[in-house]
């Protein structure tokens, strides 16, 4: 599988992520900041199956809280317009570059179901 970041998702944040990883950060102490970041922020509120598709990405990748910095950094990250969206693409992309191939698989999914799930809520509202 060969991944490539979405054309929204800045570079900066997947260079981000693979030198938190080469620090010793995991996909998991990562994704905490991800996830409440979607949550507090409600961008995927009104979704058909937004949720569902999160709560089995959390199934299979457990959260890791033991970096609270690194989660209280993520969640500024919306304050520079940083979608959740896009945190997923990157760290998807991250995971892939370090070699993580099943984590970047788990992480694309997510996002790409997220990322349609969000384009049909709006159309069907629209």
């Amino acid at each position: 599988m060969n991944i490539k970041l979405d054309k929204h998702t800045p570079d900066s944040l997947a260079s981000l992520f693979v030198l938190l990883m080469e620090e010793g950060m995991t996909p998991n102490q990562i994704l905490v900041g991800i996830v409440r970041l979607a949550t507090d922020s409600k961008e995927l509120e009104g979704t058909i199956v937004s949720a569902d598709c999160i709560r089995f990405l959390l199934s299979i990748m457990p959260l890791d809280a033991s970096a609270p910095g690194v989660t209280g950094f993520v969640l500024s990250l919306a304050k520079e317009g940083v979608s959740s969206l896009m945190l997923f693409d990157a760290l998807g992309f991250a995971c892939y570059v370090c070699g993580l191939f099943d984590t970047a698989s788990l992480l694309r999914l997510t996002y790409q179901r997220l990322q349609a799930d969000k384009i049909i809520s709006q159309m069907l509202r629209d």
